[in-house]
């Protein structure tokens, strides 16, 4: 397992990198574009200390996360979350176009560049992102594609006009209403899942009372709501009561077992190896160090 961190810029004909430095947007860590050409070496596996998101833009794209394979097509958004392991798997990269980019989200503070309310909306609506795969509106992709080329200008007015591109792509494409979203592209029954799952997030949510509330079988329910939402309905709960985690060790002096309880974990063991898994750190370092600022 290695970790890439993606701060040395590259120029080449295939293969680009922006770092934060050359990008000066606030929260921004770096964007890339990549043009394989022909079928190249895979992707190892590997992890970043920030959110990731990957546009396909032409041809297809494999990616494996923790043993779970996902298939990219053209106008795909691929997330991963920071310190989640991902990669090619075993296959070699395919002949594909896309742009990649990564939010750091240790603050909200002039996130992207912003100011309050703004900068507050966009952050939050990160942090409770929870698509693994969508596809992009086809009308915003060459927004997208003008941002880098723009961004990588040494024009202050083209990065200027890029950062607007940008900021036109993540507010119609990712940082988007989360009930707008829900209505355009999630079906009835999953919408319903969705808010049992909120509204019972405390209790022991089990995959049969889910199913039971939309009117699905089990089986069927999992393999919808996998397919609507590219990830499971148990990575998509825990992933919830993560961001839960967060805000009970920011915002009460509850203790990591009493917060581990009433998330309805076996044990503050359990609870600990799950945070970590999500966020990189122990809920201990999380309560104490960096991330007291986030809410």
């Amino acid at each position: 397992m290695i970790h890439l961190p993606d701060d040395t810029p590259i120029w080449t004909e295939h293969y680009k990198i922006l770092t934060r430095e050359q990008l000066h947007i606030p929260a921004l860590h770096m964007m890339g574009h990549a043009c394989f050409q022909e079928v190249g070496d895979k992707l190892d596996d590997h992890f970043h200390s920030n959110m990731e998101f990957v546009v396909v833009l032409n041809g297809t794209q494999q990616y494996v996360v923790d043993g779970e394979r996902y298939m990219l097509y053209g106008n795909d958004i691929f997330m991963t979350y920071p310190y989640e392991h991902h990669g090619n798997g075993e296959v070699l990269q395919d002949v594909c176009e896309f742009i990649w980019f990564q939010f750091d989200l240790s603050s909200s503070r002039n996130f992207l560049g912003l100011l309050p309310p703004h900068s507050e909306y966009m952050f939050r609506q990160l942090l409770n992102y929870r698509q693994r795969i969508k596809k992009a509106n086809k009308k915003d992709i060459p927004a997208l594609i003008k941002a880098f080329e723009l961004l990588g200008s040494r024009e202050i007015s083209r990065q200027i006009l890029g950062y607007s591109y940008f900021l036109q792509f993540v507010a119609g494409n990712i940082c988007t209403s989360d009930v707008e979203l829900t209505k355009d592209v999630y079906s009835q029954d999953i919408q319903e899942s969705l808010s049992y799952i909120h509204a019972h997030l405390l209790e022991d949510l089990s995959i049969g009372a889910i199913a039971a509330s939309c009117g699905l079988s089990p089986s069927h329910f999992k393999a919808k709501f996998k397919e609507q939402l590219g990830i499971t309905p148990h990575s998509y709960i825990l992933a919830l009561k993560i961001d839960s985690a967060k805000i009970y060790l920011k915002s009460t002096r509850k203790s990591i077992t009493e917060v581990a309880y009433l998330l309805n974990f076996s044990s503050s063991n359990h609870f600990a190896s799950v945070f970590k898994k999500y966020t990189g750190y122990t809920p201990t370092y999380f309560r104490n160090h960096r991330f007291s600022n986030i809410y």
